[in-house]
């Protein structure tokens, strides 16, 4: 079969009539391919074409016209000199360059969706919770939100009595729920027992 032959530096990338014409309209096919019988199964004409283009870089349109895949690029084929983002838009430039479109609107349909899957987010912020008790006077302590979810649920499945909580103050905080003398309420990790004060505050933010 015969092939064709694209110098780069000291590499040489062959390729055959069918890679050529798999891209319709390209420079390489155009330059190796013009004026001959394309239904016909010609000979070399011996021609090489010398480029000059970053090696590594045409091993992927090398690839590519052979029915390969080339996104993502690898690392093993990002020049050292070159971010990953530069291999992608000299790719594309290599592409544009050549004539080959369906690579250049690959390379531009993969950097668009990359862009899309990195916008920058912005952290939603998360509530704080915390929960007080009052015997001689207000303590009041950091609790997660699983805590908080679960105290929320017992309490709403039991009797007890909701007060106003007179003097507690939190700045940035909303009181959700204050209550006494909750029936059964005592929670040894917390010291709740049925004459504490208690109440759950959700913050502002």
């Amino acid at each position: 079969m015969s092939s064709y032959t694209v110098k780069i530096d000291d590499a040489e990338f062959k390729f055959t009539k069918d890679q050529l014409d798999s891209e319709p309209g390209n420079e390489l096919a155009t330059f190796f391919l013009q004026g001959i019988d394309r239904a016909s199964s010609p000979q070399s004409t011996g021609k090489v074409l010398r480029l000059e283009k970053d090696p590594l870089l045409f091993k992927l349109i090398q690839a590519h016209l052979r029915g390969y895949d080339v996104l993502p690029i690898p690392d093993t084929l990002v020049p050292n000199y070159m971010s990953k983002e530069g291999a992608l838009e000299n790719l594309q430039r290599d592409a544009r360059s050549l004539g080959l479109r369906r690579l250049e609107d690959k390379v531009l349909n993969y950097q668009l969706n990359l862009a899309r899957g990195t916008q920058v987010k912005i952290p939603v912020a998360r509530k704080k919770y915390k929960l007080a008790t009052f015997r001689k006077s207000w303590v009041v302590v950091d609790i997660t939100e699983e805590g908080y979810r679960t105290l929320l649920d017992r309490f709403s499945k039991r009797n007890f009595q909701v007060v106003a909580p007179s003097s507690l103050q939190c700045p940035g905080y909303t009181i959700v729920v204050c209550w006494r003398d909750f029936e059964g309420a005592y929670v040894p990790e917390l010291a709740l027992t049925k004459e504490s004060h208690c109440a759950l505050l959700e913050s502002n933010d």
